[in-house]
């Protein structure tokens, strides 16, 4: 296992993160068994970082991983994340607090390494079906970011993040305030517009490179969705993803799952190393600290773990798994990314 810095936090985590979300179960309804083993698989391979959220579960993910972890005796690097809805407003700093002491006693801790808001945050409130925070809901008095600070004075947590999903010029605001130390960000060879440039036909939301953007901060990235909600994976029909709407705007599964046909007739790939290839294209951006991979079982982490080198490949096989996409592979990606994808869009 390869390791990275997280931004300059001088927190050095694995390029391989450990996923607790509900896309994967795992870590929500899987078996204590299969949970237990899975964590100490994981552990045994040099994974050190694990990504939780009351979200997953209703807190069930949290609870799980810290009692897994209590139980194997670890103490890895841990990203938990707070999400806030409406009934926050009246007091925001406070509820941030609440939340984050919520997640300290699910995940029975004293303190997280990193939290992150996992509520979207979009010019304008959103006040629908989906809630969200405005930048100044975030950054400004008696905001998210002062419930941060109080959590970090008592010594509760380390750094701050937040999940970069909502508008991007919100997001791009939030990087720019210099009060964050990594956050998550949406990559993948279907969208990567958080770190590649993709033209003004590009059918999927545009996050205007802002990968580069928080690292000229010196904030890390942690990528979520690298395997696209399982459409980059052998087996399709088993993933979309726990929520009917999509995470990210114009990245429906549907249209997903048409966009990964088209990548693997670029790149002449399917099935297991289609998922490597894609998990490659993520730590191929020496920007990204980490890829957040869900896992169902040990077999997937095995998987996973090998795109960053594992002990027992061969030196041809290391390099190979480490050299991201090709020069002529990208040269194709960058052709759908230019054309296919934004046809199938429009569609």
């Amino acid at each position: 296992m390869q390791y990275r810095i997280v931004g300059k936090t001088g927190v050095w985590i694995s390029e391989i993160g450990f996923g607790c979300g509900n896309n994967a179960v795992l870590m929500v309804k899987a078996s204590h068994a299969d949970q237990v083993k899975a964590v100490r698989h994981a552990l045994d391979l040099g994974i050190n970082f694990f990504d939780t959220a009351f979200a997953y579960g209703s807190g069930k993910s949290e609870e799980n991983l810290g009692g897994i972890l209590k139980e194997l005796g670890a103490e890895p690097v841990i990203s938990t994340k707070i999400r806030l809805e409406a009934d926050c407003l009246g007091d925001i700093k406070a509820s941030t607090v609440r939340a984050v002491e919520a997640g300290l006693a699910r995940l029975r801790r004293e303190r997280v390494d990193f939290v992150q808001l996992h509520t979207r945050v979009t010019l304008a409130r959103g006040m629908g079906k989906r809630f969200s925070l405005t930048p100044q809901d975030v950054l400004g008095p008696n905001g998210v970011i002062d419930g941060f600070k109080t959590m970090r004075d008592r010594r509760k947590v380390g750094h701050f993040g937040f999940s970069g999903l909502g508008d991007p010029k919100a997001l791009h605001e939030l990087v720019d305030s210099g009060e964050f130390h990594g956050f998550q960000a949406y990559y993948n060879l279907l969208n990567p517009s958080a770190g590649q440039r993709v033209p003004p036909s590009f059918g999927a939301q545009d996050y205007g490179l802002i990968i580069d953007r928080a690292a000229a901060k010196g904030m890390g990235a942690f990528v979520i969705r690298i395997l696209a909600a399982g459409a980059l994976t052998a087996d399709p029909s088993a993933g979309g993803g726990s929520s009917p709407e999509p995470l990210s705007p114009g990245s429906e599964y549907a249209l997903d799952l048409q966009r990964a046909e088209k990548v693997k007739a670029a790149l002449g790939v399917s099935g297991k190393e289609l998922t490597q290839a894609a998990i490659r294209f993520g730590l191929v951006n020496q920007r990204v600290s980490t890829v957040l991979v869900g896992f169902s079982n040990t077999t997937h982490i095995d998987e996973a773990v090998a795109c960053s080198g594992a002990p027992g490949l061969t030196d041809g096989e290391m390099a190979k798994m480490k050299q991201g996409l090709t020069d002529g592979e990208m040269a194709k990606m960058k052709q759908l990314w230019e054309t296919d994808f934004g046809m199938l869009s429009k569609n």
